[in-house]
């Protein structure tokens, strides 16, 4: 190689400068030319040697780019590990490239597990350097999975999932569950379960005895690809979400009535193909990270109209190569089919009387096998669409925006500057909740 010779020549030529003999190269006398040659000038042999130097240079320069560049590529981040970089985004929220303990312990405050901060931050930091890269998060990630669904489960203890159907006129038309359903409908379809907790003194030594709908599904930070065999066409669904105490009447044989509590923005994620599916809610829980709610919510005191619930708007939007697209139509939650007290009283009457039929399940004897749930998350109803989102199903390392919002606050719901913030998990602005997810 020319460059490699160059500067073998020119450690050879400071070698012999600096013992003061003769030049000799690979036992060639260089200092006297052959007599078919004419003498070297002694201006040619420093200019030959700076030769050989600018061609070492050049190549060990390109060298160390090639390298560079293939260590930045091996760097992880979105692409190499998508599940730790969702969750890492919302502890580096600065950019910085590493995160505190103070930051960790913020985490873990978000979920409730106060507890749990100082073990986390040991086993991420063991040497009290209050600086924890990337890889190292990655390293440790399932300490960190174990807080946080820890936090998950008991922010949900005692708690069911339920979802109203065609709680907007068209839209079951939209995902393909028509049915019955139509554009000229005045109530929902029916309700469906999408978790409903193990029964809390019953303990099974098998996992497999675990059944479809005592997966917990909920997350905050992802949503997973369904592994189920014939499972396509996995779609957001953005809703507002309820949660409501469960009042059982004196002989536990009826859900007496519901007292609402919170409200927040949900993703009822579901399926919109699945092989020998027969029932919606085999397209709604496929196991972990099948759902989303936002860590944030609004507590309320009344359901009624006129009452905060009256001014709040759901809107969602999807991310994907680096570019974003509104995903559903900007909608008051108020335009829902049924809703204040209506709602909820007819939430009760398909607890206590929905009969197995078509694609739809009984509720209540659902409810008496999980040992009489105390709580409850309803997903209230999916919106209308867009064009963009009726037609782009969800591809690994898309994400997802779901926001509701106050209209008195934001009359024209979040601006485009405000949505790119909250891809990049900013806190929501005031006078809104939101829910971040990342597709793997």
């Amino acid at each position: 190689m020319p460059g490699v010779k160059a500067r073998a020549l020119s450690a050879a030529i400071l070698v012999s400068a600096a013992r003061a003999e003769p030049l000799k190269v690979g036992g060639i006398d260089l200092d006297t030319p052959p007599s078919h040659c004419a003498p070297v000038r002694d201006a040619e042999v420093p200019k030959a040697a700076t030769l050989g130097f600018v061609s070492g240079a050049m190549t060990a320069s390109a060298v160390y780019w090639i390298r560079r560049e293939q260590r930045r590529r091996r760097q992880p981040g979105k692409a190499t590990h998508p599940r730790e970089w969702a969750v890492w985004t919302r502890l580096d929220r600065k950019k910085k490239g590493y995160v505190t303990r103070k930051d960790l312990k913020s985490l873990c405050y978000r979920f409730e597990s106060d507890e749990h901060a100082e073990h986390l931050a040991k086993q991420l930091d063991p040497w009290g350097m209050d600086h924890i890269t990337f890889s190292r998060f990655i390293s440790d990630f399932k300490v960190v999975q174990m807080m946080r669904q820890a936090g998950r489960l008991k922010l949900w203890h005692r708690c069911c999932g339920l979802g109203v159907a065609g709680n907007v006129a068209g839209h079951m038309a939209q995902a393909g569950e028509a049915g019955q359903e139509s554009h000229s409908a005045t109530k929902p379809a029916a309700i469906f379960s999408y978790y409903m907790p193990p029964h809390p003194y019953q303990v099974s030594d098998q996992q497999a005895d675990k059944k479809r709908l005592q997966e917990f599904p909920v997350t905050y930070a992802v949503i997973d690809y369904p592994k189920l065999p014939g499972a396509c066409k996995v779609q957001v669904e953005p809703e507002l979400g309820l949660l409501v105490d469960i009042v059982y009447t004196k002989d536990r044989k009826r859900v007496d009535h519901l007292v609402p509590r919170r409200v927040a923005a949900f993703n009822d994620c579901s399926i919109r193909s699945l092989e020998g599916a027969e029932k919606l809610s085999m397209k709604k829980n496929w196991g972990f990270g099948s759902k989303g709610i936002s860590l944030r919510s609004f507590p309320i005191d009344s359901f009624g109209p006129g009452t905060f619930v009256d001014f709040l708007a759901l809107v969602s939007y999807m991310k994907r190569d680096g570019e974003v697209f509104q995903y559903s139509v900007k909608a008051p939650v108020r335009n829902y089919l049924l809703f204040h007290e209506p709602l909820l009283e007819w939430i009760v009457e398909q607890i206590n009387g929905q009969k197995d039929t078509d694609k739809w399940e009984e509720i209540y004897p659902q409810l008496a096998a999980s040992d009489f749930p105390t709580s409850s998350w309803i997903a209230l109803g999916a919106g209308e669409y867009t064009d963009y989102g009726a037609t782009h199903f969800l591809q690994p390392l898309d994400e997802v925006v779901v926001v509701v919002y106050d209209e008195r606050v934001m009359p024209d719901g979040p601006g485009m500057a405000q949505v790119l913030e909250m891809f990049e998990d900013t806190p929501a602005p005031a006078g809104s909740v939101m829910l971040h997810q990342t597709f793997v």
